[in-house]
């Protein structure tokens, strides 16, 4: 899907930061904690112009008798995935803790 406020695949980004921050847990080798902050800075910044992409949608293309709906259960479904991810990032932080440092 291309984000229409946007213009740009959303998938491929994702896909490369999942890769990039996957092999830095295991490989560390990005050599400034900087570094590692603007690619924190850029995940926040795609998933935020998803969340806008998606409530610009629905208040341009879903009709007025189903918008109120519409913008309610976006948000309880956000917040349920908000509330899965952060008890995920929990395990996955314990398992990150657990594995070996690199020499």
């Amino acid at each position: 899907m291309i984000l229409n406020c946007i213009g740009f695949q959303k998938k491929t980004h994702d896909g490369i930061n999942v890769i990039i921050f996957t092999t830095e847990v295991l490989y560390y080798y990005i050599p400034n904690y900087y570094i590692v902050v603007a690619l924190v800075l850029w995940e926040g910044l795609l998933g935020g112009s998803s969340y806008v992409n998606t409530f610009y949608r629905i208040s341009t293309e879903v009709p007025e008798e189903e918008k109120q709906f519409s913008m309610a259960i976006t948000s309880f479904g956000d917040s349920i995935g908000i509330l899965l991810a952060g008890l995920f990032a929990i395990m996955a932080h314990n398992k990150i803790c657990d594995l070996p440092m690199p020499t």
